[in-house]
């Protein structure tokens, strides 16, 4: 099968998927009010895949500066490309940088704090499907 590229810088072939992450057709993704503690952080995400299930998801994740709460409902992987935020658990705090890769388990909850606008990929595993 030939590959497919689209303005976008996405690349999709029979069984694999690549995008150039700055040029993601990124969509809405708002947090919900309740969870926001400071600033205006606004999200916005784009799925690069998913399984049949939607309990795998795969994707790009932005959000502007702010701080918020996150309880994790899935296992993520995440690879930061741009931007810092520190993100504070029960046992101490994950500071996120450029080229760090991270693992959260679900069920933690948290305090993100995004200093400087975030770009990251991530994988996402669930019990349930996913609701993106």
């Amino acid at each position: 099968m030939n590959a497919m590229t689209t303005p976008a810088g996405l690349v999709m072939k029979k069984h694999a998927q690549a995008i150039l992450t700055p040029h993601a057709p990124l969509e809405d993704w708002p947090l919900e009010p309740d969870t926001i503690l400071s600033g205006k952080p606004e999200a916005r995400g784009y799925v690069i895949s998913r399984s049949v299930d939607r309990k795998a998801v795969r994707g790009i994740w932005a959000c502007t500066p702010g701080d918020f709460r996150w309880i994790w409902t899935y296992d993520e992987t995440l690879l930061v490309v741009e931007g810092m935020a520190d993100v504070e658990l029960s046992d101490g705090t994950v500071s996120l940088k450029p080229g760090m890769m991270a693992f959260f388990e679900r069920g933690q909850s948290s305090i993100w704090r995004i200093r400087s606008p975030l770009l990251k990929g991530f994988h996402a595993l669930a019990d349930e499907p996913l609701p993106f």
